[in-house]
Parts: C-alpha cells; structure tokens; sequence
C-alpha cells in the first residue's frame, strides 16, 4: 500500500522527530564505580555529580555555579540572620509521583545528624540549633534538631548563629530531601534500581557494575519541560587516556585530557578543545594525627620549600595550569588568595632552608626519613609524585610511593595509614572561597584529609563563617587560610585547569564549571 503525498510527508516528518529526539542521550565520564549514591555516605566526586543528576535541595546550583532557588521557590530571613523560612514549589514531586513537601527534608536533616547515620559529615547543619548535642550522642531526640515544617510545603530553620553562605551551603547533596518510605522499605538497597525514588531532573534507570549507571528524564521534575536530554549514562572509564579512546570513538561526548594527551588534541581537534581555569586544588597532605611529620612543622615546611612547583607545571604536567602556593584558587570571585610565606623566594635559596630543616630535624641525605607516600592510580599522578620524591632526596626525605585505587585510598586516609597523601585534589563546586578552606576544620570529620586541627583556624573559620556582612566574612577567611598555610598541614602543588574535548553538536557545556549539570546540557538538532 503506498502513502498518499500528504501522509508521506506526515510520516517523513513523525521519523524525523522521532529520530532527532533519540539523539538526546549523553554519555558521560565517570571515573569509578561509584562507592555509595546516598549522598550522606560520600564524598567522592563523580558519585555527588551523578546524586546532583538525582537530587536536588531547597537551592541549586544555575550553570555557572552560582546559587539559585531549588526544591523552594524562596525564602525570608529574620532580620538577625538567625531564622530562615522556606516556601517549596507545590508542583515539587518524586519521581514516583508523591509530592516534595517539607516533612522530606525534615527526614533528610535528622538523618544526616543522627549518629546511627554515619555519614559522611553532616557539618553543613552545624549552625541549626541541638546540632551539637545531637550528634555528639548527648540529644537522642532528633525532633530537637532546630527544623521545622509547620505545614507541608514550609520548611523553618533556626539556626544558633547567622549563616550568610547558607544558599551556598544548600546546594551541596547531603542537604537534598530523602524519600523516606523507599529507604525504609529497601534498606540498604534503596540506591538501586527499582528501589530509588529522586525528586530530580532524572531518576534511576540501570545500573551496571563496573560499566555504566543510567539516568532517565524524570518526567515529575518541576522544570521537566526544561530538561532536553532523554537519558544519562554514566560511564565507568578506568583512566583518562581510556576516556580519550572512547570520546574518539563517540561513547562519550566530553572528557579531560591529560598532560600526554595535550599537544596531540591541539593539533588534531583544536575546533573540540576547549581550555579555561577552574575551581580546584591539586595538593598533597600531611598527616597531622601521628607520625614523624604531625609533631614537626620543620619537616612539612621543608617539604614545601623542596617542591619546585614552577618544574611540575612547565615541565612534569604542562596543562597550563598556575603553580599552587595556597588553598583558595585565583578563579574565586571577591577573594585575596593566600600564599606560603616563601612564595617569591629564590629556589636556591629554599633548598637551603630545607636542608636546614631537615637537618635541625635529625634528618639528611646520608641518614634520610623514609616516608609513606599514598596516591591513587593515575599516570598523571604518578608521574607528579615521582618527580616530587625526587626533588625530596637531596634535602634527606625519602618518599616509599603507594599507589592504589580510589577506595582503598580512602580507606587508607580515613585510617590515617599514611605519612603523606598525594595525587589529591580538592573541587570546589560552586565559587566562594568557603568551599576551598571548609575541609580544615578540626571537627570536619573524614573531609579532613589530614586531621588537621588549630583552635586559632577554627576560631577565624567560624567567625568569617557567622560573620553578618560579606566583607567581615572575606576578611576573615583571608586570615584563617593564612594561618592554614603557616602550620603547613598539605603541600598546594597547582591549581586547575581544564582542557577538554567536547562533543561539537553539546551546547551549554561551560568549561570553567567543575561540575557541569546533565539537566542544562543538550544537543543540537
């Protein structure tokens, strides 16, 4: 039977849409099996990007990471910074169709302090009042957590003291709402598919260990109508040089490139190579718990000094990237970054001072301190950290390089199994300089690499974080990474720099974002 011109021309045109629409799938990185997707049990990268693809809190992150209305449509602040109210969106719904409402967060926040919980840090509550009894076990009634929901779609806090980054602090995963009765009903299951219900812009789809985890539009996302992709797949790719191969044969649409992979993407797909810095730091730490170097400042100063940063990032890892002599990264908005006092010395002249350290330490080339060096398995990485030992042989430190995967890298730092941690790097979701130095505080729990604890820094912390103007907060900021960088609790070593290849037919992807979200990507027809 053959279609009349008119039905042909309909049917020409249904194929055509169908075909464009299925186009709308992003194949994305994902660097390791994700260790847990319940945003209160994680602090690893790629795991709280796929719970921002899932989940989303009383505020978001807009695609230049910059705070704007989530779950809530708004919300009033009492005029002594101390009590926030929330209005949710009345068309909030999960995405097995029951209403967002404020009894979710309720349920989500209570958890999150509860220390049956153990999660990951639940400091981002710290301000709301019982906080502190309650998760140092002294409160067991969490209803005296300072939350409230006077009806379903008004969520109060009362916090201790102001808050005025808490629209950032909103943002972060492990504030999202949490659907309680999938939880309670699958246990420790309730992450998987079938079993996680998300009130973001998509929802658990497949889950394959150790390949892939798929997303679907969730069609019960407020702004679903907004959201142009059809599904999200996550794709476990063990290294980057892997990730290349699989962009080049279009299984992935974006990935980094290495430093070895640089020169040929500039002259093979500079039309695809996009470049710019970003808010990270790439660091070692130091463990300030036990060991050699927790009780020696000489020792983690000399280590500083040793460190030819200008070396690692003209010649070890060429990405353009600016060498690191502080915490708080130069693409910070409304910030004075911070250095080690000996930025700006002669490199001579600070392997003298190190050798000098080392060597009012009991230490030299000819009687060396043997250190653990833990990492995580990268090229990258590895070639960074040997470069590093070798520029730590002539002032009498001998660095013993571990490498293992992500897990056991964690497990090892959370342990405190190490002398020294490398390879880190810490990622700055949204731009505020509180992000870069909020890992150093004594109570910040296992997102403390290093253990590090000063009262002075927690003090200057506190009170920048407290403070009810941003000028104050910023000034005090500023003083706390510099009393930070003066105990020399890490080694900053460079700060980012993103060179990635990007799908031409991608639109919306902004380089300089850590963390480009799926809902505000799409392609062209």
């Amino acid at each position: 039977m053959r279609l009349a011109p008119f039905a042909a021309g309909l049917m020409a045109v249904l194929l055509a849409s169908t075909a464009a629409h299925a186009e709308q799938v992003l194949h994305r990185y994902d660097s390791a099996e994700p260790d847990s997707l319940d945003p209160q049990k994680t602090n690893a990268a790629d795991s709280l990007s796929i719970d921002r693809d899932l989940f989303i809190g009383l505020a978001t992150l807009d695609p230049h990471g910059k705070p704007v209305p989530g779950a809530a449509e708004s919300w009033d602040i009492a005029p002594d910074g101390k009590t926030w109210t929330f209005h949710l969106r009345h068309d909030g719904k999960w995405s097995n169709g029951d209403p967002v409402t404020a009894a979710d967060f309720l349920y989500s926040f209570r958890r999150l302090v509860d220390p049956k919980t153990a999660a990951e840090d639940p400091s981002d509550l710290k301000q709301l009042v019982n906080y502190e009894d309650i998760v140092a076990g002294k409160e067991k009634d969490l209803t005296k957590l300072g939350v409230e929901a006077p009806d379903p779609y008004t969520l109060i806090l009362h916090l201790t003291e102001a808050r005025i980054a808490l629209p950032f602090i909103l943002t972060d995963m492990q504030l999202a709402p949490l659907h309680r009765a999938s939880i309670e009903a699958s246990g420790d299951q309730w992450t998987q598919p079938g079993h996680l219900v998300s009130n973001g812009p998509f929802m658990m789809k497949a889950w394959t260990p150790q390949s892939e985890l798929v997303l679907a539009k969730n069609p019960n996302f407020f702004d679903a109508k907004d959201v142009k992709l059809d599904e999200v797949r996550w794709e476990v790719t063990e290294n980057l040089e892997a990730g290349l191969t699989r962009y080049r044969a279009g299984e992935l649409d974006f990935i980094a490139l290495t430093r070895v992979h640089l020169p040929w993407a500039k002259e093979n797909m500079a039309d695809q190579l996009r470049s710019a810095p970003i808010n990270q730091t790439a660091l070692m730490f130091f463990n300030m718990v036990k060991g050699p170097l927790a009780h020696d400042v000489r020792l983690r100063e000399a280590i500083n000094l040793a460190i030819d940063r200008d070396v690692l990032v003209t010649k070890v890892d060429p990405r353009g990237e600016p060498p690191a002599y502080g915490m708080v990264p130069p693409v910070i908005s409304n910030y004075t970054p911070q250095s080690m006092s000996f930025k700006g010395m002669p490199m001579a002249d600070r392997l003298t001072r190190a050798k000098e350290l080392t060597a009012a330490a009991g230490y030299s080339p000819a009687h060396p301190l043997s250190l653990q060096l833990i990492y995580t398995t990268d090229e990258n990485g590895r070639q960074l950290m040997l470069a590093i030992a070798a520029m730590l042989k002539p002032i009498g430190i001998d660095l013993k390089l571990q490498n293992s995967e992500w897990q056991v890298f964690v497990a090892n730092m959370n342990q405190r199994n190490y002398d020294i941690g490398g390879n880190y790097s810490l990622l700055g979701t949204y731009d505020d300089y509180e992000n870069a130095l909020d890992n150093w505080r004594s109570d910040a729990g296992f997102a403390n690499p290093s253990g590090y604890a000063n009262p002075k820094f927690d003090d200057l912390f506190h009170r920048g974080g407290t403070a009810t103007t941003m000028a104050t907060r910023r000034d005090l900021m500023q003083q706390a990474e510099k009393v930070m960088l003066d105990d020399y609790p890490i080694a900053p070593l460079e700060f980012g720099q993103r060179n990635v290849l990007v799908n031409p037919k991608l639109e919306g992807y902004v380089t300089d974002v850590i963390d480009n979200q799926s809902r505000y990507l799409s392609f062209k027809n």
